[in-house]
Order: C-alpha cells, then structure tokens, then sequence
C-alpha cells in the first residue's frame, strides 16, 4: 500500500513536497486487581499519516506554503484522502518554506529485546514482581494494578530521499496501594514510563511508594515557611522536564517557533534566568540520543535525525530547538523534535545537600508552572518537615515560586539518575522557596 501512496502522490501536481510514515503497534495489556488477574488484551494497529506540502498564494498575491495531514488505515481510499490533504494544505498560508533533505541516521538503543522475546510473558513478570515486592511490606495493600507494553516500527519515506526505519518499545505500569481502614484509609498512586523493562527499577519503586503510603496516615497539615527545600528523583526530573507525555518550560522557551514568534524573552549567548545566578552553574542538553530515553528516536516525524544539543552552557542559551520550517525561517540548522533533557551532575554530595534543616517535597499532585513565565503554585501531596534527627510527614499547602529564579539559586547532587525523559542528578536543594500552608 505505501507503493500506491507513493504513486498517487506523485501524481497531483499541486504537492511541492510529502513524507508518509507507516507505523505499526502490537501491545499486550493486563489489569490485575488485588489476588487476581481482571483482564488481558493483545492490542494491534497499522496507518499511514502522510503530510503534503503545497505552495499558493495568499490573501496579498505573496506566495506562502501549507502543510496538510491526512491519516490512512491499510485498504482505505487514497486518492480522496490526498486531496482532502492538498486543499488543507492550500488554506494554510505560512512563509514559503521546504521539507528535509535526506542527512546520516544515528544508531539510537530504543527497543527492549527482553520484551520483544516475549510482550505478554514479560508483562505478566512485571505484575507478579510488583507483588512479590509489596508482600515485603505488609502495612500496605496492593488493590489494583495494570501495565501495559508495546513495541512500535516506523518506516518514513519522502519525496526528498528520505527512507528510514526504527523500533521502539515502551513500558507503563500503574499501581494504587491503601494503608490504615475506615476514616484513617489512605491511598497512593504510582506510574512510570520507561521504553526498558529493567529501568521500572521495581525493587526500589515499590520500597519508596510503601513508605510513603504509609507517612500519609501520619502527615499533618503543612507548614508555612520560606527558605531551603530539597527534591529528588521523579520529582525533580518532573519539575525540570516536564511530564513524560507534555512539554517543560525549558523546552517551550528554547523553542525556535517562539523565538520566530517573538513569545520568548531567551537570546543566544545570553544567561537565561532573570536575575544573577547564587547557585550552581546550569549546563543542558537536549538530547534525542539519550539510550532508551522516552523521547528519544532515530528521527522525528519529519525525518530530522537525532542529535544531542547543547542548549544552555554555564547559564548562557546556546542554540533553539527548530524544526525544518522554523529553521528556515530563523536560518538556523534544524534540530528537529525537543528530546530528552540531561543536565551535567553537580559537586556536592545528596548526604551535605539534606544536612541542614529543611523541607523535603516528596511528590506533587501536579507540577505545572506557567509554560511562558515559569510561575507556579502546586499543591503538595506529600512532604516533609525535615529538622536534625526528626523527620515528620505533612500532606497539603502549596510551593510557590518561579521555576527559573528556583533553578538560578539551586544545589545540585553530585549523585545522577535517569527518569523516562531526564538524565542528570538525582537531587537538588533549592535554596529558596515559599511553602505556604
């Protein structure tokens, strides 16, 4: 069928440019409650998205390009689709620009072999693990459980050259554990992403889920305070790259379309924080390279190869992240998608960084600062009032704050740690922030 697609293409005149992607999908899906399996699937898809490109004039008689999409399933109709595509793209009217030339493909680790042997045994392994582990820790109760895996190819062809193939899997479990009975009941939810079955890092995930299913039946109300706070794991690489599924502030305001658009405030060569740095020195990259990285790839929709940019260095911007279009605009090479964040470790070790007294945030209920300013007031669903040898549980209140002036004055962990879209330390003091109760 991507033959036929290729032919009718070629066939409209109208089509300065196209790439079709044909992707496949098999999955295996299992629902397990406490003692017992609810509910298994194998899950399967196949389609075509296929992307035109077309030059017109717009409303001024200037010439401008459009790009229209159209997605095909196998046997469906063609031709009507692709027109359907030609006319979306002739009402677009952007600048005239082109689509990518053919360029060398890195080789990017992105498929789990150990689940390719075996999608629905390894599945099965992932939730018996999960109860093996939650046996060791009876104070909680396991009440729910699913996890679902798949494995992804995609072969991108193009009218400029482009022909190229990559296989990706990827790994979700969610869990929900209950601690205390009747008023006194509390819960937890836990969920990880990660293309590797061997980065769940169950063992450790579960000890740390338990422990904290069990603090909330202690938590008290919070505290209203101002000064250090100290965050680790997930929840740091939440707060520094954003959900696994959306977006960071750090990957909106490096964005050429914003650049081109005049929306963010950040130039090349200049510090991107408001103020004077007063903590570690900030280097990042933006990595699509990254092993086994949730947003990582060979190439991006467009056929742009994966590369490892360096975007900040010693605080200062050192390139945008641009797709072809805004690349031409901005005549900047193309990077092509954002990829995965990974930071350089800092000096100093997680045991100096949680010496001092402080505050601790374990988990948000949602951290979601303002994609453009940075500001942000998250609700807290667990922490902890950290003071000596005392070390006590609060659930509640809010962090308030603006995400870069946090990063300007931050401790980093010497210790690093690697998170679905996050590569860098496992660890950080923040040396200033507001929790208000």
């Amino acid at each position: 069928m991507l033959e036929k697609i290729q032919k009718s293409l070629n066939s409209i005149p109208e089509i300065k440019a196209w790439n079709i992607r044909h992707e496949k999908i098999n999955g295996s899906q299992q629902y397990d409650l406490e003692k017992s399996t609810e509910a298994f699937r194998q899950v399967s898809s196949e389609q075509y998205t296929v992307d035109v490109l077309c030059d017109s004039l717009d409303g001024e008689g200037k010439p401008s390009s459009g790009v229209g999409a159209v997605s095909i399933l196998p046997g469906g109709e063609i031709n009507q689709a692709l027109r359907q595509a030609v006319l979306t793209a002739q009402l677009v009217h952007n600048e005239p620009y082109d689509f990518p030339e053919p360029a060398s493909l890195p080789n990017v680790e992105l498929a789990d072999q150990e689940y390719i042997k075996d999608p629905a045994g390894s599945i099965k392994k992932i939730l018996v693990s999960l109860k093996e582990q939650t046996v060791s820790y009876p104070h909680v109760r396991l009440t729910a459980a699913e996890c679902f895996g798949q494995e992804k190819t995609t072969h991108l062809v193009s009218s400029k050259g482009i022909d190229a193939h990559q296989n990706a899997t990827e790994i979700y479990l969610q869990w929900v554990y209950l601690a205390g009975e009747g008023e006194d009941e509390v819960e937890t939810f836990a969920e990880i992403y990660q293309r590797r079955i061997a980065d769940l890092n169950l063992e450790e995930e579960a000890a740390r889920r338990a422990q904290y299913t069990s603090d909330l039946l202690l938590a008290e109300g919070s505290p209203s305070q101002t000064g250090p706070v100290f965050v680790q794991g997930g929840s740091l690489a939440t707060m520094v790259a954003g959900e696994v599924l959306s977006g960071s502030l750090i990957q909106t305001l490096s964005s050429g379309a914003m650049k081109y658009s005049g929306e963010t405030p950040w130039e090349i060569g200049k510090s991107i924080f408001r103020s004077d740095v007063k903590g570690d020195s900030f280097n990042l990259w933006a990595n699509r390279q990254l092993p086994y990285g949730m947003q990582s790839n060979t190439f991006d929709a467009e056929g742009i190869p994966a590369q490892r940019i360096r975007l900040i260095l010693d605080n200062k911007l050192e390139a945008f992240i641009a797709d072809q279009r805004f690349a031409s605009y901005l005549d900047i090479p193309a990077t092509g998608e954002f990829g995965n964040i990974e930071l350089s470790a800092g000096k100093t070790p997680t045991k100096e960084l949680t010496k001092d007294p402080h505050i601790e945030i374990a988990e948000f209920s949602w951290f979601n600062p303002n994609p453009i300013t940075g500001d942000f007031a998250c609700e807290i669903r667990l922490g902890y009032v950290v003071d000596g040898e005392d070390r006590k549980p609060f659930k509640g209140g809010l962090l308030l704050g603006n995400l870069l002036d946090a990063l300007a004055d931050i401790t980093w962990s010497s210790e690093t740690g690697f998170y679905s879209n996050y590569l860098g330390p496992s660890a950080a003091r923040f040396n200033h922030l507001q929790i208000a109760g």
